[in-house]
């Protein structure tokens, strides 16, 4: 059986024995959790990026860069090629996983594949699937601006049954390179969450790709979060081939991109603002791939629908 956390440590590793190349501090806690800033007092980079993404996917992908043509403005996107999408994406990168620890005043939204290590709070994303994992060490990933307290490392390390010392925890702020880069690379993600809320069977699932723009850095939170969503709903890419049927994959496909949302067309940080700046009050078709292609191995049809919104994202990325 494919372990998530095994795979996810032989990146960690890399990580660890190269963190100074990758601009990247490592502390070990009083309890002997290993914690890896890639992004708040850390500077990163695009190899940590690449690298935080790929251990978030369980180490079960391929993750690259390439251009990304916006209006005559060339950036860079980064693609995600992934052949154990259920293990990789619903088991392991979904941030899914909510945990508060004692004194905090923000729950910690947790992703990673020490997610399908934990039992005291299984999220629902697990609903869709069969997929556990067993092994001696977990890895977690945390979009945050604080850092990681002993207190928290002890909760994870206690939900997913091992020492505090076989815990690896790598985190990043929403204004980091580390995670505009993980974000954007999302995509696959978002799209297989979607399927599955519009009735989907995941155990039909076979590869996926996705693209992501990957949006211009802000060293303000707020703004980063902004540009961050909106390079998933209206920059980014999702190809998914499924083994199913014609008739699902006609109906469904319009409903899943963010298109078909009736708060689409405006740049994430206002509808985020006109939702009280609560997550839970935006709509869940909102969080979708802009454009995405549905192939059915049965047929070999490929069924599409969506488009990348140059307009949104030029007023989100350039004229704010």
């Amino acid at each position: 059986m494919i372990s998530v956390n095994r795979e996810a440590m032989k990146t960690v590793r890399v990580i660890l024995q190269e963190a100074d190349a990758l601009g990247v501090t490592v502390e070990r806690l009083e309890n002997g959790t290993t914690v890896v800033d890639m992004g708040l007092q850390a500077v990163g980079g695009w190899r940590a990026g690449q690298l935080y993404t790929l251990a978030s996917l369980g180490g079960l992908g391929i993750v690259s860069y390439e251009p990304f043509d916006l209006s005559g403005r060339m950036l860079t996107a980064v693609r995600v090629m992934i052949d154990h999408p259920i293990e990789a994406c619903v088991a392991s990168q979904i941030a899914g996983w909510r945990l508060q620890a004692p004194g905090t005043e923000h729950a910690a939204i947790l992703a990673g594949p020490g997610r399908a290590l934990n039992r005291d709070s299984l999220d629902h994303y697990f609903e869709w699937i069969d997929y556990r994992d067993e092994h001696h060490e977990s890895v977690v990933a945390i979009q945050t601006s604080e850092p990681v307290s002993v207190e928290m490392a002890d909760m994870i390390a206690s939900a997913c049954r091992v020492n505090p010392s076989d815990l690896y925890v790598l985190f990043a702020p929403n204004r980091s390179l580390v995670t505009a880069v993980q974000v954007a690379a999302r995509i696959v993600e978002q799209s297989i969450h979607r399927l599955a809320e519009e009735g989907m069977d995941l155990r039909g699932l076979r590869y996926a790709y996705g693209l992501g723009v990957i949006p211009p850095l802000v060293d303000d939170d707020l703004i980063s979060m902004g540009r961050i969503n909106d390079s998933l709903l209206y920059g980014g890419i999702a190809n998914i081939t499924v083994d199913g049927d014609d008739i699902q994959c006609a109906e469904i496909v319009d409903r899943v991109v963010s298109e078909a949302c009736p708060a689409y067309g405006r740049p994430f940080i206002d509808i985020y603002e006109d939702a009280g700046r609560d997550f839970y009050e935006i709509p869940i078709e909102l969080h979708s791939p802009a454009e995405i292609h549905l192939t059915n191995l049965s047929s070999g049809r490929t069924f599409s629908a969506g488009r990348i919104n140059h307009e949104v994202l030029n007023t989100s990325f350039f004229n704010r």
